[in-house]
């Protein structure tokens, strides 16, 4: 199983600053919006699971409002708020999976294999990364009741990418913003060639 890291908010941890393709493009790209259409949105964003979960002691939100941060703060984009967004994430590559709106990017790329997707629904317990059968498996999991036993939501999902040839386990990350945002990277090494050995007579 892979760990997963649960770092700050997206925007705001220097992780995913230093690590995440285009991440200075997608936010300036970001903050061309109007600020009342993000408050307009979190208002929808505020009811996923992992923000109605998170706990007033959690050292990433220093604030008696768990919520402060998501209504000060920005958010990374998710599909759903693309026909309400005027800037253009075209040439980043976000969101081309037609029909997988979980996915926020796949690069497959000389150093790495790295997916992104959009776990906003899933508490951090609920997600696990694995290295299974030469691939790395990426699966959610959410069950819920309300309280009387009326009402049960169900969500899962399961993703599969082939490991890149020369990839071990160990070099596998999975780090997971508190906004919702799930990266899981493979970093691509040089295939190990067979070495013919000889016998000395």
């Amino acid at each position: 199983r892979v760990p997963t890291t649960v770092r700050a908010f997206f925007f705001e941890d220097p992780h995913f600053k230093e690590n995440f393709q285009d991440f200075d493009k997608i936010r300036e790209a970001m903050f061309k919006e109007s600020r009342d259409l993000w408050k307009e949105m979190d208002k929808d964003f505020r009811q996923t699971r992992c923000m109605l979960d998170m706990p007033k002691d959690n050292s990433v939100v220093k604030a008696d409002n768990p919520l402060e941060k998501y209504e000060k703060g920005w958010m990374f984009p998710r599909k759903w708020m693309m026909p309400a967004i005027k800037s253009d994430f075209g040439d980043m590559e976000l969101f081309k999976q037609a029909n997988d709106h979980d996915v926020i990017r796949v690069q497959d790329d000389k150093d790495k294999l790295e997916v992104s997707l959009d776990t906003a629904h899933y508490k951090p317990e609920e997600l696990h990364v694995q290295v299974k059968n030469n691939a790395v498996v990426i699966e959610g999991n959410h069950e819920e009741k309300s309280e009387d036993g009326k009402r049960h939501v169900s969500r899962r999902f399961t993703r599969s990418y082939t490991l890149p040839e020369g990839t071990r386990p160990e070099d596998v990350t999975s780090n997971l913003s508190s906004d919702g945002v799930l990266v899981v990277k493979a970093i691509k090494r040089e295939p190990v060639e067979n070495v013919e050995i000889k016998q000395i007579k």
